[in-house]
């Protein structure tokens, strides 16, 4: 099987993703007749021009914008019209015309779309003219435990890691961490309800390069004084996370969410395009919980870079170093990064899990969550796989 990417697919995906840089006007045209829909291509262009102090830039935001509006990426298409909206003014028509479109498109089940959808009009100018795009590069700390929460943080694109600190009980002498994955539509930032003043729980690092549009807490609280009725989308915005953190995992899981355990995956990656097979890859995760894996592919897979295969679905094959049990379920890479490993280079990704049976889930919690001596039995085991 030809496991190879298309090389101008990869060349695409490294100039999105920033590791290939284009100083050409005539290149990033050619790049656009051959994907004029692409999105993410159209605002790294926009991002040249802008740089460039070229006023084309205006009409290559609007593009993007449009583009990522019609493809319900409501948090990318914002950022892309505050780039517009900051190099031209644009008419009370234009800002109404964009409004609708977006509210069009939002999806209501995510709850950042959610809460953006219920902004009326005047809301959403005046919540956009605060937020503040940025990228920062992978390997990044964001966040460190302690400090001071003054900004809302919306991820627009990339993947960070999240470790959050337990306060101690009284029988506990060692403080849990647990870990979780940000990725586009999460949010972070302890800033609401607003009169408390709170010290950071978590760190967080970017996985990836990242975009973030950021509010400040002072902000966010003048617009909810303004404008009474956005208070409350602010709130269900908080408890949405809070509810679905409660309903993925258990109070036992809660404990530590996710566990250092070897596991040997298989996937299956679909493509883009229907007429070709499937990548058939594997790889080991040491990263893993109910709602996703960090998985470490071999080394001797020729995918091209890591971000061609970010949005991709895949069919994941789990082996668990118990009575050779195997664990199905589908899932979305949700991020990749490529990692030096024993002298060559490999690719990292981030799956999030969409779908398993009932019963697929309940093994992998009792795998992941078991008692400290079934655990100590899963790394026996896998050691004696290993010396094998």
């Amino acid at each position: 099987m030809d496991n190879s990417i298309d090389m101008r697919d990869s060349t695409v995906t490294r100039i999105i993703d920033g590791s290939i840089t284009i100083d050409s006007l005539s290149e990033f045209e050619n790049l656009l007749n051959i994907f004029p829909d692409n999105p993410r291509l159209h605002r790294v262009f926009a991002d040249f021009l802008a740089q460039e102090k070229s006023f084309d830039a205006v009409d290559a935001y609007r593009i993007s914008a449009d583009l990522f509006t019609k493809a319900g990426q409501t948090l990318r298409a914002i950022v892309s019209k505050i780039f517009e909206w900051r190099l031209a003014k644009p008419s009370h028509q234009e800002e109404q015309e964009f409004y609708s479109d977006l509210h069009k498109g939002s999806s209501k089940e995510v709850p950042v779309q959610r809460f953006v959808a219920g902004l009326a009009f005047e809301q959403l100018i005046a919540f956009m003219n605060e937020l503040t795009p940025r990228y920062i590069p992978e390997q990044t700390m964001v966040k460190k435990f302690g400090d001071r929460e003054t900004h809302m943080s919306f991820v627009v694109s990339g993947a960070l890691e999240q470790t959050t600190h337990h306060p101690l009980k009284k029988d506990e002498k060692i403080r849990k961490k647990t870990k979780k994955d940000l990725i586009e539509n999460d949010f972070f930032g302890e800033i609401y309800p607003f009169e408390e003043e709170k010290a950071s729980k978590t760190e967080i690092k970017t996985i990836t390069r990242v975009e973030l549009a950021e509010i400040s807490k002072s902000m966010l609280t003048k617009i909810c004084r303004q404008n009474p009725d956005v208070e409350p989308l602010v709130d269900r915005l908080y408890q949405a996370r809070l509810e679905s953190d409660e309903k993925e995992f258990t109070k036992i899981v809660r404990k530590t969410v996710r566990h250092q355990l070897p596991t040997q995956v298989n996937l299956k990656v679909f493509q883009d395009h229907g007429d070709r097979a499937p990548l058939e890859l594997s790889g080991f995760t040491n990263d893993i919980s109910l709602g996703g894996a960090s998985v470490i592919l071999g080394a001797k897979y020729q995918i091209g870079h890591s971000f061609n295969l970010v949005g991709r679905n895949v069919k994941i094959q789990m082996c668990l170093p118990i009575e050779s049990i195997e664990i199905n379920m589908l899932g979305t890479i949700v991020w990749g990064k490529d990692v030096p490993l024993e002298g060559k280079t490999t690719v990292i990704v981030g799956i999030q899990f969409k779908e398993m049976t009932d019963i697929d889930r309940e093994l992998l919690k009792e795998y992941c969550y078991g008692s400290e001596g079934e655990q100590n039995l899963i790394w026996s085991l896998w050691n004696s796989l290993l010396e094998k």
